[in-house]
C-alpha cells in the first residue's frame, strides 16, 4: 500500500480550574504532539513533520503537520480524540474544501497536499519543522 499525505492545522486549548480556556505553552504542545505520534503509530505506519508557530495576534500557538499515513479512519479517530471528540464536517472556503473537526480542547483543519514542497515551505516560514518517524 502506498502512503497518502495530508496537511493538518491544529489549535489546542486547555481550561483553568474556573473553566476559562487558555492556550497551552509551546513546550506542552510539543509533548502532546509526541504523544499523538505514539498513539497513531500503534495502529498505522506513519511519519510526520510538524512545526509549532505563534498565532498572528501573538495570543497563542498552533501546530502545522505534514502527515504520511495508510489508514485514514484510524488517523481521523485519533485526531478527533486529541481535541476532545469532535465531529468531522466538510467546510468550503472559496474553491478549497477542508475537513474540519471542533472539539472541547481544540479544532482541526485537514487538507490534501498537492505540492508537498510548497506546503513544507509554508509550515517552515517561522521555524524549521521537526520530523517524527
Amino acid at each position: 500500500m502506498e502512503m497518502e499525505k495530508i496537511g493538518i492545522m491544529i489549535r489546542k486549548w486547555d481550561y483553568t480550574d474556573k473553566g476559562i480556556p487558555i492556550n497551552p505553552t509551546k513546550k506542552n504542545l510539543k509533548r502532546q504532539v509526541l504523544t499523538l505520534h505514539q498513539k497513531l503509530k500503534k495502529r498505522d505506519k506513519i511519519w510526520m513533520e510538524y512545526s509549532i508557530e505563534k498565532d498572528r495576534n501573538g495570543g497563542g500557538n498552533h501546530i502545522h503537520f505534514i502527515l504520511h499515513y495508510i489508514d485514514k479512519k484510524n488517523l481521523y479517530q485519533h485526531l478527533s480524540r486529541f481535541i476532545g471528540n469532535g465531529e468531522w464536517k466538510k467546510r468550503e472556503v472559496g474553491m478549497n474544501v477542508f475537513d474540519e473537526c471542533n472539539g472541547r480542547f481544540g479544532l482541526i483543519h485537514t487538507e490534501p497536499i498537492e505540492d508537498e514542497w510548497k506546503y513544507r515551505g509554508y509550515i517552515n516560514k517561522s521555524e524549521l519543522s521537526t520530523t517524527l518517524v
